[in-house]
C-alpha cells in the first residue's frame, strides 16, 4: 500500500469551527460554544447526578453543517451540558454531561442559557476532507502496519507526510485529536469534541479536549477527556 492509498482510507471529513471573528446572527443555525440559545419548548436545563444544574457548553446545529457523522444523520441540533463539577468526575463522568438532540427545528424557541464560566462566541464552521488519527488510537489496525512498512522503508514519516494536519479544535466528525495516548469503543461513532478555546476563556483542565461519542443502536452517548 502505498502512501496515496493510505491518505485516500485514512482521511475523514470534518467540520472544524473557528471562534468569533465575525457579526452573529443569533438566528436559528448559527453554532455557539457557551451558551445555549435556542430548544424545544418544555426543556430545561439537566441536573447532574448530585442534583446540581448543569452549565451550558455549546448548541451546535448540524442541519447547517457540510459533513455530519452517519450515527447522528438527521438530528438538527445538539446542545451539550457539562456539570460544574466536571474535574471532580474524570475518572468516570456519566451523569456529569448531557446531550440534548434535537431532530426538527420547526419548534424551537429562543432561550438564553449561559455559562458563567465562559465567554460566548459563535462559531464558524469550515469543511476539511483530511482529518487523520493521532498516531495513539483511532487508526485501523491494517493502515497502521502499512504506515509502519512505509516508514520502515521508505524513509515516510507519519506526522510529515500524512499527518500533516491537526485539527485540534472544535468539531464534528474526523477523528478525535487526542493529546494522551487514547481509543474508543468502537460500539460508538466519534460524532464530535470541544476543545479549551482561548478566546472564549475555556481551559479545560490543562489545554485539554471534550470528546463525544455515539451509539446509534444504543441511543447513548460516551464522553472523555484528555489533556496535557
Amino acid at each position: 500500500m502505498n502512501i496515496d492509498e493510505i491518505k485516500k482510507k485514512l482521511y475523514r471529513k470534518a467540520v472544524i469551527f473557528h471562534t468569533g471573528g465575525f457579526k452573529p446572527t443569533n438566528e436559528i443555525g448559527e453554532s455557539w460554544i457557551g451558551c445555549i440559545k435556542w430548544k424545544r419548548s418544555g426543556d430545561t436545563i439537566p441536573k447532574d447526578s448530585d442534583g446540581t444544574e448543569m452549565l451550558p457548553l455549546a448548541c451546535i446545529f448540524m442541519n447547517t453543517l457540510e459533513y455530519v457523522p452517519e450515527e447522528i444523520n438527521g438530528t438538527k441540533l445538539c446542545n451539550i451540558f457539562i456539570s460544574p463539577n466536571i474535574y471532580d468526575h474524570l475518572m468516570d463522568m456519566e451523569g456529569y454531561y448531557h446531550v440534548t438532540m434535537i431532530d426538527t427545528i420547526d419548534d424551537l424557541e429562543e432561550c438564553s442559557w449561559v455559562n458563567s464560566d465562559i465567554k460566548a462566541f459563535p462559531l464558524k464552521p469550515e469543511l476539511v476532507e483530511d482529518d487523520a488519527p493521532q498516531w495513539d488510537g483511532g487508526m485501523d489496525p491494517e493502515l497502521e502496519d502499512a504506515v509502519i512498512e512505509l516508514e520502515n522503508n521508505e524513509e515516510v514519516d507519519y506526522y510529515e507526510d500524512i499527518h500533516t494536519k491537526n485539527y485540534s479544535m472544535h468539531k464534528v466528525g474526523g477523528y478525535p485529536a487526542y493529546i494522551q495516548s487514547g481509543d474508543w469503543d468502537k460500539d460508538y461513532e466519534f460524532i464530535m469534541q470541544i476543545s479549551s478555546d482561548e478566546k472564549a476563556e475555556l481551559n479545560i483542565v490543562d489545554s485539554g479536549s471534550f470528546y463525544f461519542f455515539y451509539s446509534k443502536k444504543l441511543d447513548r452517548w460516551e464522553m472523555q477527556c484528555d489533556f496535557f
